[in-house]
């Protein structure tokens, strides 16, 4: 289950996911659920809040023979109610929980998503997502930087005035500077 504060998620009362949906929350209802999204093919790791839009970071399954999951973040919109930018990150041969989405964030500027792999920053003004769920394979997303080492145990971010600080549990914190 994934689980965000009130005070990560402006402009509803909460996020939180269980196996089948993505629950809004909203206490001025009487079940505190203002809205369920259903999760169709996707599972949810972390969720991130802000304003109108959720940004959940999920794998799919690319290939269940081989194996193969895909990392990507998809942004919803409460008032479109539908999915608006899907963030892809790049394929990877690495194990399935390195390519875990430990932590998402997003605003008008950036997106960003963290797993084993590293720290996955995406250019929001570029408008490169992909406006469907499904990812065009064949045209990958542009990942704008990658920061850290592609081995992090766990590892989640900070970000405030265009600086970064990540973080994992098995080596020193790094912190870098966007531009």
């Amino acid at each position: 289950m994934c689980r965000v504060s009130s005070s990560e998620a402006e402009g509803n009362d909460g996020v939180f996911c269980t196996a089948d949906s993505i629950n809004i929350l909203d206490f001025r209802q009487p079940s505190g659920i203002g809205l369920k999204i259903p999760k169709i093919g996707v599972n949810v790791q972390s969720v991130y809040s802000r304003g109108d839009s959720i940004y959940l970071g999920c794998t799919s399954v690319v290939s269940a023979a081989k194996k193969q999951v895909n990392s990507q973040v998809l942004q919803f919109s409460v008032r479109k109610q539908k999915i608006v930018n899907t963030y892809s990150l790049p394929e990877s041969s690495a194990h399935s929980h390195h390519k875990a989405l430990t932590q998402v964030w997003g605003n008008s500027d950036w997106v960003m998503a963290t797993s084993g792999l590293g720290l996955f920053v995406f250019d929001a003004q570029k408008d490169d997502g992909l406006p469907s769920f499904v990812s065009n394979y064949n045209s990958p997303q542009d990942v704008r930087e990658v920061i850290g080492p592609d081995d992090m145990y766990s590892p989640s971010f900070d970000y405030h005035s265009s600086q970064i600080l990540l973080i994992s549990r098995d080596r020193p914190a790094m912190w870098r500077r966007l531009v």
